[in-house]
């Protein structure tokens, strides 16, 4: 009996040693380094989510356009277009884990940089998309970080690495892109 039970513990060490992680590593960007580096930042809304295929049908992307209503730096744009690894075409769906989600209509400030090709990438994998959020009385500007799953944050704040990067608390629009550009 003792031999059966310390075998099947074995067997629950031994698989649990062996259970793949479903996260992707990333490295800690502060607001202010996504600020420095980023070729394009942009305030604006979400008007479309597509997802493709690359040219010899390997791999499949998720483009999505956001009208833009302000530019706090880089090339006055009316239109950014973000491309991202992941999505679904047709029966096919291919995960990345921390990619970001997207819906139509949210309202977003994005950090951006620009990728070969054409279009950008959000700065820091996904640390660069803020959700921006009204405030229903005033409709004054607020700034939060959306919840980043499947994502290891390495180098994060406070010591140790982060699963999740916690939502921040509500920062005034301004305030938030004057520190992030240095302004402040």
């Amino acid at each position: 009996m003792k031999r059966t039970t310390v075998g099947i513990a074995a067997l629950l060490v031994l698989l649990a040693a062996f259970a793949t992680v479903d996260a992707t590593q990333i490295m800690y960007k502060s607001p202010r380094q996504m600020g420095s580096e980023s070729a394009l930042v942009v305030r604006g809304k979400v008007t479309g989510v597509r997802s493709f295929w690359n040219e010899s049908r390997t791999r499949i992307f998720t483009e999505t356009t956001v009208a833009v209503d302000e530019t706090y730096k880089g090339g006055v744009t009316t239109t950014a277009r973000v491309v991202q690894p992941g999505g679904v075409v047709d029966n096919a769906r291919m995960n990345v884990h921390g990619a970001l989600t997207w819906r139509s209509g949210e309202e977003v400030l994005l950090f951006l940089e620009p990728l070969r090709g054409g279009g950008h990438r959000v700065s820091g994998f996904s640390q660069g998309k803020f959700n921006v959020e009204r405030d229903p009385a005033t409709g004054e500007a607020f700034i939060t970080h959306p919840a980043m799953e499947g994502v290891e944050i390495l180098g994060a704040p406070g010591g140790g690495d982060q699963q999740v990067v916690p939502a921040a608390t509500r920062t005034p629009l301004d305030q938030f892109v004057d520190q992030a550009l240095g302004r402040r």
